[in-house]
């Protein structure tokens, strides 16, 4: 071979199948057999093979190699391939019956046009040609890559010495009874791609590529495509009839800005202990934040933001004293509705955040349960310094930047050394984690998701209500391609604040990837709603999925929106393109 011939290699699963006694079959019946063999691949095979994923490379007269990106997807298909074949074959004569034997490896292959070739795809052929009839065998390295993600027990069958391959392999095999008491393989395990169009198709292809962006690991992750499901009229949501409240940034009286963190992290603990009653809506801090540094009146933020109810105050630190005054005032004719001033020791805070929370929601709620009441208590840090060190930790978070995230890492890991038992401080390092994986900041993203996992498990163990910990976990289920833990802890945070934009978002884009595009444009308006401000992929995932629930103008503003941010937003030129 020329040296500077191009060769193209790459990693694959590979199945190889072939059908049991073909020659004895086409002898006894040939028409029949053909006949059968062709319903057979038609009605269950190939559409099997393309719900997986697969790309049948060629088949032969009782055989077929396919190949596919993900192993697991391999496996899955092979297990249903031989399950449906086992129920078609209980209505058929035994000696009329078509039994395949099944092997799959995983290894580097060499493309050549249409054809592959190389030892993973010779693996596969000679583990085919030692299977029992109806049955199983993979190669070491596949089963290591699926044991923990598939429901299958396969048997050890020991190293094997295969036809022109140098060492022996390490073959397991799983039997035809076994695959029939395995049943219905989880839908998560294969999510066929069925799109309207070819602009739909190539809009979900790019929501794969926008997320490779935020770090190269996840062009390396094997992640299947949801089938899409749209309504077929869009669901009009009904009127909601709830008080809106707007929470301004409460205003530092200190010299300069040395406590303006402080005052702006109060002012989202108070959005967010508001946040949790059910009888109002509250506004985003990213949605208030804009009021920062201004003296609006109370009517033009009513206009503004669309709120009938809106709260200002601020607040005073010394060493031994904090001192706020607090208002809630009626937006329409500036009518004041409730006001205090507190001046306490500083261990005193949250007891007067609880305070504040439980005043503004007694005066706009009809009726508040114990439940709720309890639900949005402040849960005291045992050190003062470690709130202090996650306030400051949060503004950095809110900067963006590689250096205020390894900055606000220190402060976090700080504040968990003060107070063990301080949820908050485990949320904020588990954001640090997994803003370095989506931006692209760690060597080692695999790590940095588990480390983000376990972090958010351990925040909900010390707090089970905390909305932020259970939307770091379905961000961190998210990139693991795990979409229904990802809904289930997203729906979850939801359901302990509704007024968090920021969890609404992260289902939006939990209920996108899963398919339920209707769902998941409900779940970004409503972020919108409340004031989010949407990042790049944020602005991009709702005009996908506007795109593909047929609101093409509705994808075309959102796009354009965000290309107003960053003209050089690649992904969003390409759809608008």
């Amino acid at each position: 071979m020329a040296r500077d011939e191009h060769v193209e290699r790459r990693l694959a699963a590979i199945l190889a199948a072939d059908l049991v006694g073909y020659s004895r079959l086409m002898g006894a019946d040939e028409l029949g057999t053909l006949r059968a063999l062709k319903a057979l691949l038609r009605d269950h095979v190939d559409p099997t093979i393309a719900a997986y994923g697969g790309h049948i490379v060629k088949t032969t007269g009782d055989g077929l190699l396919v190949d596919f990106p993900s192993v697991v997807d391999a496996v899955a298909c092979g297990v249903t391939i031989q399950r449906k074949v086992l129920e078609r074959n209980a209505a058929v004569a035994e000696d009329k019956r078509l039994v395949f034997r099944i092997g799959i490896n995983i290894g580097d292959i060499i493309v050549d046009g249409k054809d592959i070739f190389g030892d993973g795809v010779n693996i596969a052929a000679r583990l085919e040609s030692i299977c029992e009839p109806g049955g199983l065998c993979i190669s070491e390295i596949a089963r290591d890559q699926v044991r923990d993600k598939l429901p299958l027990t396969f048997s050890d069958l020991g190293e094997q010495q295969v036809k022109n391959i140098a060492r022996p392999v390490r073959v397991f095999g799983l039997a035809p009874q076994a695959i029939a008491e395995t049943g219905e393989l989880a839908t998560a395990l294969a999510r066929p791609v069925r799109l309207r169009n070819r602009a739909a198709l190539a809009a979900v292809l790019a929501i794969a590529v926008i997320l490779a962006g935020a770090g190269a690991w996840w062009a390396l992750r094997q992640v299947s495509l949801p089938m899409i499901q749209t309504a077929a009229t869009p669901q009009s949501s009904s009127t909601d009839l709830r008080p809106t409240l707007a929470v301004l940034p409460l205003v530092s009286l200190a010299e300069g800005t040395k406590d303006d963190y402080f005052a702006d992290g109060l002012t989202e603990d108070i959005i967010s202990a508001l946040g949790r009653f059910s009888e109002f809506t509250v506004r985003s801090h990213n949605a208030v934040f804009s009021y920062k540094g201004k003296n609006p009146r109370p009517e033009e933020v009513g206009r503004d933001l669309d709120v009938r109810y809106v709260v200002e105050g601020s607040i005073r630190r010394s060493p031994d004293r904090v001192r706020i005054s607090v208002r809630l005032t009626a937006a329409a004719g500036n009518v004041l509705r409730w006001s205090e001033n507190y001046d306490v020791a500083p261990n005193e805070i949250f007891s007067v955040q609880d305070d504040i929370t439980r005043r503004i929601a007694g005066t706009l709620a009809s009726r508040l349960t114990s439940l709720e009441l309890a639900k949005a208590s402040t849960k005291p840090p045992s050190s003062m310094e470690a709130y202090d060190l996650v306030l400051r930790g949060r503004d950095l978070l809110g900067r963006v930047n590689r250096s205020a995230n390894s900055q606000a890492r220190a402060l976090f890991e700080r504040a968990m050394g003060l107070d063990p038992g301080y949820a908050p401080a485990y949320v904020g390092l588990g954001r640090v984690e997994l803003n370095a994986v989506m931006q692209g900041w760690t060597a080692d993203p695999e790590a940095a998701l588990q480390r983000a996992e376990a972090l958010g498990q351990k925040a909900i163990a010390l707090d089970s209500t905390s909305a932020g910990a259970h939307a770091l976990l379905g961000g961190t289920y998210i990139r693991y391609a795990d979409y229904d833990r990802a809904l289930d802890e997203m729906r979850r945070a939801v359901e302990l604040n509704n007024s968090d934009p920021d969890a609404y978002a992260g289902l939006g884009a939990a209920l996108l990837w899963s398919g339920d595009v209707d769902g998941s444009v409900k779940a970004f308006e409503t972020a919108s709603k409340l004031g989010l401000e949407f990042t790049r992929n944020d602005s991009f995932m709702l005009g996908i999925a506007y795109l593909l629930a047929d609101r093409s103008a509705d994808a075309v503003r959102t796009l354009e929106r965000s290309l107003e941010r960053n003209q050089t937003d690649a992904y969003a030129n390409a759809v608008l393109a």
